[in-house]
């Protein structure tokens, strides 16, 4: 029997026990017919869908894995995976339960392992518990679990060095948000290969961010425009409508209108692809103010250059053009 055999098996004699129907189980986490697929082992379900899937079982999420033919690095990619994509959504309830219900899991208990739960777990304490100071200590705490050298920082080391520019930026303490995006960057530079591209376009992305707020909106465009360039090299949708976002805004806040309103349409197309209804309808309403100031900027100019015409003569006209055929 092959895993995805094992693991439908599994969820549907868990279903039975717990006396749900294939419509109660599946509410709110997948179609009745994909559950239908999961338990008949057509299909493999996804580990987000597994998780959700776990909860409401009551079992803990490895109890899939372990019927199935999963290696503990296999789950442990997993989980991490699935705790990385709900960062992505903000869904920091939900990664903080992951994290605490998966931190004392003997498999977890190497350096590494530990690095990314208390990582995690920090960035819930700011989002959720508005804890600073904690959340700073505990990442400052995670990357010393690795720290080999003080010129030299890994990837995962440089991720979390994100992460704390991101909650000084949030606090507004914006000079040591730059300064640490700047750190980060310079830590890529130095390493030999970057593995995983996205830790560059994170910081690239923060740099544009933090320039944004400083009111340095031609350095903001300058890295926001390098993360660009990232994505289509690496054909990554991650950060894509963000960073278009952040040059549109810039573009805008110069005076470029017509170029700034561009990027933040793009933006949109981005962000309605990605389904994210709510960046969708922000930057709709914010350029829809950009775009009434250019209609003016356009009314203005129209109406300026319609009266320095007026008043002339066709002897006027005559003269200017005898002069140019001169």
């Amino acid at each position: 029997m092959n895993d995805k055999k094992q693991v439908g098996q599994l969820i549907q004699d868990l279903r039975k026990i717990a006396e749900m129907t294939t419509v109660e189980l599946s509410k709110g986490i997948c179609t009745e017919e994909d559950l239908h697929r999961f338990e008949q082992g057509e299909i493999h379900a996804s580990s987000e869908v597994l998780y959700h899937l776990s909860k409401r079982l009551g079992v803990p999420m490895n109890y899939f894995f372990e019927a199935g033919e999963l290696t503990p690095n296999d789950y442990s990619k997993e989980i991490k995976s699935t705790i990385r994509h709900y960062i992505r959504k903000r869904d920091y309830e939900t990664v903080l339960h992951m994290v605490n219900k998966e931190k004392d899991n003997p498999m977890f208990q190497d350096p590494f392992h530990a690095q990314f739960f208390l990582w995690h777990e920090a960035i819930c304490d700011y989002y959720i518990g508005n804890k600073f100071e904690q959340a700073l200590r505990k990442l400052e705490k995670a990357i010393a679990f690795t720290r080999t050298s003080e010129q030299f920082y890994s990837e995962k080391e440089i991720a979390i060095l994100n992460s704390i520019a991101i909650i000084y930026e949030e606090e507004g303490h914006l000079k040591k948000a730059f300064s640490t995006f700047m750190e980060g960057l310079q830590h890529i530079a130095l390493l030999p290969k970057l593995k995983d591209p996205l830790v560059k376009i994170r910081i690239l992305y923060g740099l544009s961010r933090a320039l944004l707020q400083m009111e340095r909106y031609e350095k903001s465009v300058k890295y926001a425009q390098a993360g660009l360039e990232l994505c289509i090299q690496h054909e990554t949708l991650y950060l894509l409508g963000e960073l278009h976002y952040q040059i549109g805004e810039a573009l805008c806040q110069l005076g470029e209108l017509k170029e700034g309103i561009a990027y933040l349409e793009k933006a949109i197309t981005v962000f309605e692809i990605e389904q994210n209804e709510a960046f969708v309808t922000i930057i709709k309403e914010e350029m829809s103010k950009y775009q009434e100031t250019k209609r003016r900027a356009d009314r203005s100019s129209f109406f300026i250059s319609n009266t320095l015409g007026v008043g002339k003569t066709d002897e006027d006209e005559g003269k200017s053009k005898g002069d140019g055929n001169k």
